[in-house]
Parts: structure tokens; sequence; C-alpha cells
């Protein structure tokens, strides 16, 4: 599982898992069987009657606060019990998990990175493009931790088939996303750089310490102002060269 909560499991994600085992296990004594066999304590079945469904939710809720290990045991041992003829089923339902995990921390085909490249390269302002900058950096994080990190089984996170090494490729596509997050950094450094916030993006009086010498004032905010337009040139194309590699590589985006 991963550290931002974006980036975990939800219970929400789970309702085709949810459907698969309440076809296959509807009865109490089942889901009971089911649990102890992996261990899973501290369930919160409801007081009333419930169906099926109801009673595989509060299992896989309680399952996604317990240690990880937990819940692959739990998958472990429902895919133990199952018969021949489920399974497929089953690992469909996995996949479909993986998918709704994938859209949710990447905003379902990416449209949030592209945006926030754009947001990122239309900005005038100081303020404007660190906020722009900010977010960037958060979803190139989120995208490297679920590339580093798939989730359950490497198959949920799945490479398209034209790639002839998904290995190799997910790690090449998480050091692009590292790429993303120095590039990122790099400017917010240099946004941070004046001694004053300003509203614009020409800073001519941001000179912080050389204030006061006239022209050389002049060519110093200069330069800076051209240093951070090219940082930013940089990040707005690294970001982009991670969404393409998504969307062409990642098959479940």
């Amino acid at each position: 599982m991963a550290d931002s909560p974006r980036e975990k499991l939800i219970l929400k994600d789970f309702k085709p898992l949810i459907i698969v085992a309440a076809e296959e296990f509807p009865a109490k004594a089942q889901v009971d069987s089911i649990t102890d066999q992996c261990g899973l304590t501290g369930i919160s079945f409801p007081i009333s009657e419930a169906n099926e469904k109801q009673l595989w939710r509060a299992v896989f809720k309680a399952a996604l606060r317990a240690q990880p290990q937990i819940l692959a045991a739990l998958l472990s041992t429902i895919e133990g019990d199952l018969s021949d003829q489920s399974r497929p089923a089953l690992k469909e339902a996995l996949r479909e998990v993986g998918r709704c995990c994938v859209s949710r921390v990447l905003n379902k085909n990416c449209p949030k990175l592209e945006d926030q490249a754009d947001e990122l390269l239309n900005a005038n302002t100081i303020p404007d493009m660190t906020a722009a900058a900010q977010e960037l950096r958060e979803t190139a994080l989120n995208a490297r931790r679920l590339l580093m990190r798939p989730l359950i089984t490497s198959a949920h996170l799945q490479l398209a088939p034209s790639v002839l090494d998904p290995e190799q490729r997910r790690m090449e596509l998480a050091e692009l996303a590292v790429d993303v997050v120095t590039a990122v950094d790099y400017l917010l450094i240099l946004l941070g750089k004046s001694a004053a916030v300003s509203s614009r993006l020409v800073l001519s009086d941001e000179a912080g310490a050389d204030r006061g010498h006239g022209a050389w004032d002049d060519e110093a905010a200069d330069r800076l102002d051209r240093r951070r337009l090219d940082a930013r040139n940089t990040a707005v194309r690294v970001g982009m060269r991670l969404l393409a590699g998504m969307r062409s590589d990642v098959a479940n985006i």
C-alpha cells in the first residue's frame, strides 16, 4: 500500500471483488471461515441482519485498515477457496481494482498532469506559477509511487503489450517522474529567490541585496526572470514527456 492517502486502495475500489466474493461465499459461516484462515480481525459486521454484499464490504473495510500482508492473505484465501469456474471472474475483478485506483491517482487518462503543465505554462504571476508547480510536483510523486509499488500484484498496473520489457519501462517512467520533481524543485527555488513577493512575473523591484544600483538592478531582475522562464519550460517539457509515456505504455489508464 502506498504512503499517501490518494494512493491507497479505498473501499470503493473493491466493489468488483465484493461482488465476486458475495456470489461465491454468501453465508456468514463461509465469511467467518475465510477471515479466520487469513487472520483478519476487527471486522465490524452490521448489527442487524445483513446481506452477503454487506458482509463482504465489512470484511474488505477491515482488511484495508489491517497490514498489507493481511489483505494479501485474504485475497489468497478467497482464491484458494474459489471454484475453478469462478477464478477468471476473480482475476478480472482484481484487474478492475487496479484500474480504479490507477484512474483515481492519475485522474483518469492523466488529464490532471496535462492540466497542471498547461497551468504552469500559462501562469504569469509568481503565486500562480508556484501553485501550479507544486500541484505538478505532487502528481509526479504520485505517479512514481504508483509505478514503484504496483497494487497488490504487478498485474494491476499493466504495461501495454507493445512494451518489450515491462519492468524496465516501469523503472524508466518512474525515473522520468523523478526528473519532473527535480525540475519543479529547481523552479520553486528560483521562484522563492526574490526578497519581496510580487504579483507580477517581471520583478524589477526584486533584486534583493542588489537593489539601489539602477540599471544593474534591472539586469539582475531580468536574468532571474529568464532563469525562471527557462526552468518553467523544462518542468513543463519533462511533465509532458511523463504524460506521453504513461498514456502510451500503461495499458490501464
